[in-house]
């Protein structure tokens, strides 16, 4: 069972370097989607970073499960920044 707060935690601790490492290895994996953020093949490569687990394990999640972890991954990355004052 996936801890969310974890996962949460794990995905503000990645960097840019991070994302632009992981959606290199989604390319060279083959995956052609003109915006990974919307990909759960990246959502989960993501997750898996965040979460210091291996992406085939997070892949072999129950359904709703992985569909869960995508979705807070797919969140994470679309939701807008507060502006600082």
């Amino acid at each position: 069972m996936i801890d969310f707060k974890k996962l949460e935690e794990g995905l503000n601790k990645l960097s840019g370097y991070d994302l632009l490492s992981l959606e290199q290895e989604e390319r060279i994996a083959g995956n052609t989607t003109l915006e990974l953020s919307t990909s759960k093949s990246f959502q989960a490569r993501l997750a898996a970073k965040a979460l210091n687990m291996n992406v085939h394990d997070l892949k072999a999640l129950p359904l709703r499960e992985f569909n869960a972890v995508c979705l807070q991954v797919f969140s994470f990355l679309n939701e807008p920044v507060p502006p600082t004052t």
